[in-house]
């Protein structure tokens, strides 16, 4: 059976795939017979098993590791648990002509073995695992592929079911591009030699040859001495073929990990994060599988670098490059709108109509699309109807399953193969949606926490345990200092997302009213969400009903971002709950933004700033005179900056804001977070200090008409006509 599959696979110039499904060592045993006699010898293979084998292997999670290379034989055993962003990530490396081994548990009763790779996430349920949602499914799409064969231990050898492929020739040049490959090239040449700020999107499915035609731009570059180029990704083995691509080109120049050097000419190897913060000089940025980095990441290499290009998977495990060009489409557009688009079709890897390509693209829903515009074009909160969705059932209508995991992958370009997983078989998760006319209008994943006995909950508090899942409960107990919130009862939203031909009629809060109604019917006391903080979400959040609670001190090493809880109350209990976190959050958030949240965003201080009002601060009549004198005449900044703290918090704390968006940023930056005054006029766009202190005067005026005792104004009016000794209060 492998022998003929090995045949069919490389006169199509496709892949082929054989499962074999029964024991442990009945399949391995078959592995190895099946690598015997399809010839497997003459080309590379590699092993993905928890077994110790004497094979060279990889663990079966460690199969992104093989970004980068290319295979002729991938044997994949799931007895050791299966993991979908792993085996999407190996499946990239099959070449065409290549062939799967998968190994599983007899596949009837595989639903009900207990996989170790799958991560709790959530909050863990007290009750028995059900049978995996997920596998069931998995089988139901390996027994129609066509291009595969299953083996089962006691039972005949079955005829792959047929592809229906044309049989073409091989493609033995590996340095051959194609006319795809060719026009991504010259794109790349033009971005690199033109005008700046015209950054290029690089789009394609996997196989494509994208970071190929990213190593033979660079190499060109490179002989031509054009300067330093740097390259950056998720993880330093997704560039592998980039640089292997650009020094087979050079042969003369000199190789290392991470770098290629001709002559002063240069391609190296950056992380993104440590390219934000080192913003090393270079000539060109190449980004390549952009949908894996966060958009804050993405969003301070574009302001920073002017000639830069965006490579990213269409559908792939490092993420999804359909949501990642629709949402950074925003920022390109509006940071860049001279960038241009460029797109590879053909596939280089292996054969149009590859069956393996179809089998991960539906397996692992990486080609999963939302409802159509036009089918949403009149929904509306009244024409749309709320459900709870069962999980079983969704598992078992694929077209509602694509419809709404396409939509989370619009919504968030970093979805993965592994969320399919967590969205059918995490512990105590929630998937809700709305529906109109029976498409997926909107949808929201929310999880299940809290309710921690007093042992446990006292355990957090102090810092010592971090139980999984539980993130909203242990974040308010061990960061915001409220000890009896690992004893309430939450909903954590994890994921929400409106259809885009949906957005601004109200789908979002009709949705969000009825998983809060929901919530209320299981007897939670809260419903929140934690986030990577931005402007919009916090604005997002708010707008629902579901303020800012707390804000963490130090960035997500992912994201980039400083992570947010929203919350409300759904009892008695959850609504004093929320209210003293955000009363904690008001107190302490002055002194946290003059320390560890010293380079925190302003526009995301204001959010923060505008949850409680704060009052006036107690001050006496001389100091209210000091603010007078500075505001109104020329008194130095920094003699009144201590009393300028207080009139900040409380002016900075009214919603909607009583100030300018350009003066709101400037007090935050300046007065509550200490930024040195040259810093400030950078992040305000200021010409310099002169400019930052009129407006910081300005500023202070319009607080003092708001905040200040009635006594003052005579003093203001005898500072505007030069008498400035007079004692008045």
């Amino acid at each position: 059976m492998a022998q003929a599959l090995r045949a069919e696979a490389r006169a199509a110039n496709q892949r082929r795939a054989l499962i074999l499904s029964g024991t442990a060592d009945w399949t391995l045993e078959g592995a190895r017979a099946a690598l015997a006699t399809a010839s497997a010898a003459q080309g590379e293979t590699a092993w993905l098993t928890d077994r110790p084998l004497a094979e060279p292997h990889l663990p079966v999670s460690a199969g992104e590791r093989l970004l980068g290379t290319e295979l002729d034989t991938l044997v994949y055993d799931a007895h050791g648990g299966l993991d979908p962003d792993g085996l999407g990530a190996a499946l990239g490396a099959l070449r065409g002509g290549g062939l799967l081994i998968l190994l599983t548990p007899d596949l009837d009763a595989w639903p009900q073995v207990a996989d170790p790779l799958v991560p709790l996430g959530e909050a863990p349920t007290t009750q028995g695992r059900d049978p995996s949602r997920t596998i069931r499914r998995l089988i139901w799409v390996l027994t129609r592929a066509p291009g595969v064969a299953i083996v089962r231990q006691g039972q005949p050898s079955p005829t792959p079911m047929p592809t229906g492929s044309p049989v073409v020739p091989c493609r033995q040049d590996l340095d051959l591009t194609t006319p795809d490959q060719r026009q991504a090239i010259a794109a790349i040449l033009r971005t690199a030699r033109g005008r700046g700020r015209r950054p290029l999107v690089l789009t394609s499915d996997r196989g494509r040859g994208k970071s190929s035609a990213l190593g033979l731009a660079a190499a060109e570059l490179l002989a031509g001495g054009e300067g330093q180029i740097l390259v950056t990704a998720p993880r330093h083995a997704a560039v592998a073929p980039v640089f292997a691509h650009a020094a087979r080109r050079l042969p003369q120049a000199q190789a290392a990990p991470g770098s290629l050097r001709l002559g002063h000419a240069a391609l190296t190897y950056q992380p993104p994060d440590r390219l934000v913060q080192a913003r090393p000089p270079a000539d060109l940025l190449l980004v390549d599988e952009a949908a894996g980095i966060p958009a804050p990441l993405l969003a301070a290499l574009l302001r920073h670098y002017p000639r830069i290009i965006f490579a990213t998977t269409v559908h792939g495990y490092e993420g999804t490059g359909r949501g990642f060009e629709v949402r950074f489409r925003r920022t390109l557009d509006r940071l860049t709108p001279g960038w241009r688009a460029q797109t590879l079709i053909g596939p280089i890897r292996w054969a149009e109509g590859d069956p393996i390509e179809a089998l991960a693209d539906r397996a692992l829903l990486l080609d999963a699309s939302p409802a159509a515009d036009a089918d949403l074009a009149q929904a509306e909160p009244a024409t749309c109807t709320f459900a709870h969705l069962d999980r079983d059932a969704l598992a078992g209508d694929e077209p509602r399953l694509r419809e709404l995991f396409g939509l989370l992958v619009l919504a968030h370009y970093q979805t993965r193969p592994a969320d399919l997983r967590h969205l059918l078989d995490g512990p105590n998760l929630r998937i809700y949606g709305l529906s109109h006319e029976g498409h997926v209008a909107a949808t929201a994943l929310a999880a299940l926490e809290g309710g921690l006995d007093p042992e446990l909950g006292a355990a957090v508090f102090a810092g010592r345990r971090r139980p999984p899942g539980h993130i909203l409960p242990q974040t308010l107990s061990a960061h915001a200092g409220i000890r009896e919130a690992t004893d309430l009862r939450y909903l954590r939203l994890v994921r929400i997302a409106v259809h885009p031909a949906a957005q601004g009629r109200g789908l979002g809060r009709a949705l969000l009213a009825g998983i809060a109604a929901d919530a209320r019917g299981l007897g939670l006391d809260l419903i929140g969400a934690s986030f990577g903080a931005t402007p919009d979400l916090l604005a997002f959040w708010r707008h629902c009903g579901l303020p800012p609670a707390h804000i963490g001190t130090s960035r997500n090493a992912a994201s980039g971002a400083h992570a947010a809880v929203v919350l409300a109350g759904l009892s008695p209990a959850g609504e004093t709950l929320a209210a003293s976190a955000r009363n904690r959050l008001a107190e302490r958030l002055p002194v946290l933004l003059a320390g560890p949240l010293r380079d925190l965003e302003p526009e995301i201080a204001l959010g923060l700033l505008t949850v409680t009002p704060r009052p006036a601060p107690d001050l006496d009549a001389g100091a209210w005179r000091e603010l007078a004198t500075f505001g109104h005449a020329a008194r130095p900044f920094e003699s009144v900056l201590p009393l300028l703290t207080g009139l900040a918090a409380a002016g900075l704390s009214r919603d909607p804001p009583a100030l300018a968006q350009d003066q709101a940023k400037a007090l935050i930056a300046a007065v509550m977070q200490h930024r040195a005054l040259p810093a400030v006029a950078a992040l305000t766009g200021a010409s310099g200090r002169a400019e930052v202190i009129a407006c910081l005067r300005a500023t202070t005026r319009a607080l003092l008409r708001d905040l200040a005792p009635a006594g003052l104004a005579s003093y203001v009016r005898d500072l505007g006509q030069g008498r400035a000794d007079v004692q008045s209060s």
